[in-house]
Order: C-alpha cells, then sequence, then structure tokens
C-alpha cells in the first residue's frame, strides 16, 4: 500500500485525493509538510515551485515528487540525493490533454466576460503550441472566424494547413523617447513608416476575441493602442502574462489573466490526469499496492 502527500488546497488536488483514497492508498492531504515518509509528495500544478522551495529539505531518498515548472537548482541538488522529480505537464500526452482542458476553459472565460457571441466574430489566437492548436479548433468550431498569429515557419505551415487565416508574429516596435538618437527612429522614409503603422493598426483593431497563449510580453502599449475597446483579451500565458496590464487598466480594456483554468474549470477532469501521469510511474495495482 502506498503512502502519499498531497499538498495544496485547490480543488484538483481535492479530487486526486479521493480517487487515490478510492484506490486504497494511503494519503495525507493537507497544505504544508507533515513527517511521515512518502512513496510521493503531489504537489498542486500552480504553485509547484514554491512548494518545493518550503518542503525540499524534508525529503528522503526513493521518494517521487509530482508537479509543475520546478526550479532547476532544487532539482538538480536533491536528484543527486535520491529524488525523482516528475513534470506532470512535459509527459507529451499530459500536456496536450491539459491544453484541451485549457481551451475549454478560455473559452467559458470569454463567453463570461464578454457581450457579444463567439459565433462569426473575428478572433485571434496568438501562439500555436499546444493551448492554440486545441483552442483554435474548438473556437472555430464554435463559429468564430479564427486567425492565428504565429512566429514559428513550422506551426504558421500547420495552422495554414488546417485551413486558419495567419499572420506571422513579430516583435513590437520598440518605442523611445521624444529626441532620443537612434537608427530605428531616424529613418527618413516616414511615409511608409506611418503606413506601415496603418496596416498595423488595421490589423489589431479586427478582432473582438484576442487568445494568447505566448509566454512573453506580446501586446504592449502601441498594439494595445490600437485594439478596440469592447474587445475581450483572455491571456493564457504563465504570470506575469503577455499583455501591458497597466496599460490595459490605464485605458479601461478587457483584460484577464487566466491561469488554473482547468482547476477553475473541470478539477475533476484535471485530476484524472494528473493521476494517469502518477499510475505510469508508480503503477498503482486495483487493491493499492505500489508496483
Amino acid at each position: 500500500m502506498g503512502r502519499f502527500l498531497i499538498l495544496g488546497k485547490e480543488e484538483r488536488q481535492k479530487y486526486l485525493f479521493q480517487m487515490l483514497c478510492s484506490r486504497g492508498q494511503t494519503v495525507t492531504y493537507c497544505d504544508s509538510w507533515l513527517d511521515g515518509g512518502y512513496d510521493a509528495v503531489m504537489l498542486p500544478v500552480a504553485g509547484s515551485a514554491e512548494y518545493l522551495e518550503q518542503i525540499a529539505d524534508h525529503l528522503q531518498a526513493g521518494e517521487y515528487v509530482f508537479g509543475c515548472n520546478f526550479p532547476q537548482e532544487i532539482t538538480e541538488r536533491k536528484r543527486r540525493e535520491g529524488i525523482f522529480f516528475v513534470d506532470y505537464m512535459k509527459e507529451e500526452g499530459a500536456a496536450y490533454t491539459n491544453a484541451a482542458v485549457t481551451a475549454e476553459g478560455a473559452i467559458a472565460e470569454a463567453i463570461l466576460g464578454g457581450t457579444e457571441v463567439l459565433f462569426q466574430k473575428p478572433m485571434l489566437v496568438m501562439g500555436y503550441g499546444r493551448c492554440g492548436q486545441m483552442l483554435a479548433q474548438r473556437l472555430r468550431a464554435l463559429g468564430g472566424k479564427v486567425t492565428v498569429y504565429e512566429k514559428d515557419p513550422e506551426k504558421l505551415a500547420i495552422a495554414q494547413a488546417c485551413g486558419f487565416d495567419t499572420a506571422e508574429a513579430e516583435d513590437e516596435m520598440v518605442s523611445y523617447e521624444p529626441g532620443a538618437v537612434t537608427i530605428a527612429n531616424c529613418s527618413l522614409d516616414t511615409e511608409n513608416r506611418a503606413a506601415a503603422n496603418r496596416l498595423d493598426a488595421q490589423f489589431w483593431s479586427r478582432f473582438v476575441y484576442v487568445f494568447n497563449t505566448i509566454p512573453a510580453r506580446v501586446l504592449g502599449e502601441e498594439r494595445l493602442s490600437y485594439i478596440r475597446h469592447d474587445a475581450v483579451l483572455i491571456d493564457l500565458a504563465s504570470a506575469p502574462g503577455g499583455l501591458d496590464y497597466a496599460y490595459c487598466a490605464q485605458k479601461g480594456l478587457n483584460a484577464k489573466l487566466c491561469g488554473g483554468l482547468p482547476a477553475k474549470y473541470a478539477p475533476k477532469s484535471a485530476a484524472e490526469l494528473l493521476l494517469r501521469v502518477i499510475e505510469s510511474y508508480l503503477n498503482l495495482s486495483e487493491r493499492g499496492d505500489v508496483l
């Protein structure tokens, strides 16, 4: 029979606790370390790094630690002491399933945050990784007019092959203080620059819904100034997100950083996903043994 410690009071962890108990395991569920000696420790997906920093010195050789985005310095040191680390989202099957659940949550946030239907509305999906792919497919299935914004040529080609409108991502133009002397802002071709600005404004002002999955600052002040004021901006990037939220607040834009959507909208399904990863490493049997 296995002994497990589940940390973190999010709903996803609560369901994971119930599922492991139903398999006959001995499970401790709390929000801070309790000594006991465990086969595995399950950290919350959101906040794994912070929890690991708190418990690292308590871990013992042979224990598994499940979570996400572990601090490399800690994992390298503890691996040398015989601790095993499993990042849920680096398991390929789990990552795609989590992306699908995240996409559903993002759509729920858009519906709740907007005043218009998704059907026939122009929308932009920024980034075409796992989450962007799942999201674009579901938005199109709901009748949205989806454009994929992606920098990687291969991913852009895949999006085009899947029938999406596409736009090649570019870094946002750097802004300079008045009077600054730089090559970038000393161009004599002001007419072409003005034309480029008009095209940029036309592009960004098209969309009623904008979904960002890119883990970098991709919507700064310049681009946000072109976004229509009634647009809904759903940011799925890890904190601090991909938008300039100070500017959004200043201008009253409807922007939301949406972390932890699987735990918020589908905690039971999200927990089942985590359990599949755990079982792939620990092979829990029906009678509760850890093989």
